[in-house]
């Protein structure tokens, strides 16, 4: 397990107040964005049980979920918005322009949106706005800089 999914997995765990299903959903949504978006840049090698493994859990994991189950009036807006966002970012970093480039650093990620609803869900308002800044940190935690690197890696693995 790599130093970053340990971080994510407690940053996970204290934000969503210890909530296994929430966690657990919110993992599951991660791995599915993720390797959609891996496929999409090219910029690593997708195992194919990788591909399996994150349609599956599209198809049929995802769908019969509990916590998405039982909140999916809240979640899917926000899911199907944060894919909006990825799109529209996707678009942007085929620009030169600093400005776009900017906003799509911020919109790629707009699926931290989920897990801060996901803590609104376990602890109300007040405690989705106090882990708010700690989930937007570890989500945007790569920074402009090193974006800006991975940015030109998979421009590169696309040509």
């Amino acid at each position: 397990m790599s130093d970053k999914q340990v971080d994510f997995d407690e940053v996970a765990f204290r934000c969503l107040k210890g909530r296994r299903d929430a966690v657990v959903f919110i993992k599951m949504m991660c791995d599915i964005l993720h390797t959609w978006d891996d496929l999409i840049d090219r910029d690593k090698p997708v195992d194919p049980e990788a591909i399996n493994r994150a349609f599956f859990t599209a198809l049929v994991t995802l769908p019969r979920d509990p916590f998405y189950a039982a909140n999916f009036a809240l979640l899917n807006p926000i899911v199907e918005t944060a894919i909006y966002n990825w799109w529209t970012a996707n678009l942007y970093e085929a620009s030169s322009d600093e400005d776009r480039l900017r906003a799509a650093f911020i919109l790629r990620s707009s699926y931290s949106d989920i897990a801060t609803m996901c803590a609104r869900i376990v602890g109300g308002p007040d405690w989705a706005r106090t882990v708010g800044p700690e989930i937007h940190d570890h989500w945007h935690g790569e920074g402009w800089a090193k974006y800006l690197l991975n940015l030109e890696h998979e421009k590169e693995c696309r040509a």
